[in-house]
C-alpha cells in the first residue's frame, strides 16, 4: 500500500512538470510583453481564412498556420498595434521568414502560413516591433510537427 501511495506521488509529481514545461513552451516574457505562441494545421482552419483576408487558400499537407498573441505583461492588455515576424528554422535548412498578418476579429492574434515538412524540431523566431518602441523584442519557441 506504502509503495502504491509512492507511486501516485511521483507520477503526480511528473505529470504536474510535464504540464508546466508545456505551457513554458508557449509562453515566453521578453522587454515587459507575455508572447503566447500556438501552432495549427492549416487545414483545421478550413474556410477561415477569411481571418487573414485571403480566401480559398490552398495548403499542402505539411501547412501549418502559426499564431502569436501579445500582452503587455504589466497591464495585462493585448498588444495590437505591433509589427509581428516570424522566422521558422529547421535543422536541415536556413530557415523562412514571414510577416504575421494581424487576424481580425475580437481577440487580435497575429498569424501566417508556413510549411513545416520536415519531422524535426523547428526553432521559431519571433520578432515584435511596437509602434510605441524604438527597438524590437526578439524570442524563440521551439516546434515539433506530429507525425502524419
Amino acid at each position: 500500500m506504502l509503495y502504491k501511495k509512492i507511486l501516485i506521488s511521483l507520477f503526480m509529481m511528473f505529470a504536474t512538470t510535464f504540464i508546466m514545461a508545456g505551457h513554458a513552451e508557449r509562453h515566453q516574457t521578453v522587454d515587459g510583453l507575455s508572447v503566447y505562441f500556438g501552432v495549427i494545421p492549416a487545414q483545421l482552419i478550413g474556410g477561415h481564412g477569411s481571418m487573414h483576408r485571403t480566401r480559398d487558400m490552398k495548403h499542402g499537407k505539411h501547412s501549418y498556420h502559426i499564431l502569436v498573441a501579445v500582452f503587455d505583461d504589466t497591464s495585462k492588455k493585448r498588444i495590437t498595434d505591433a509589427v509581428v515576424k516570424a522566422t521558422v528554422i529547421s535543422l536541415n535548412a536556413k530557415g523562412e521568414t514571414k510577416r504575421l498578418e494581424p487576424m481580425h476579429g475580437d481577440l487580435l492574434s497575429y498569424g501566417n502560413f508556413f510549411e513545416l515538412t520536415e519531422r524535426t524540431p523547428y526553432t521559431i523566431k519571433v520578432e515584435i516591433r511596437r509602434s510605441d518602441h524604438k527597438a524590437g523584442s526578439l524570442t524563440e519557441f521551439t516546434f515539433t510537427r506530429p507525425r502524419d
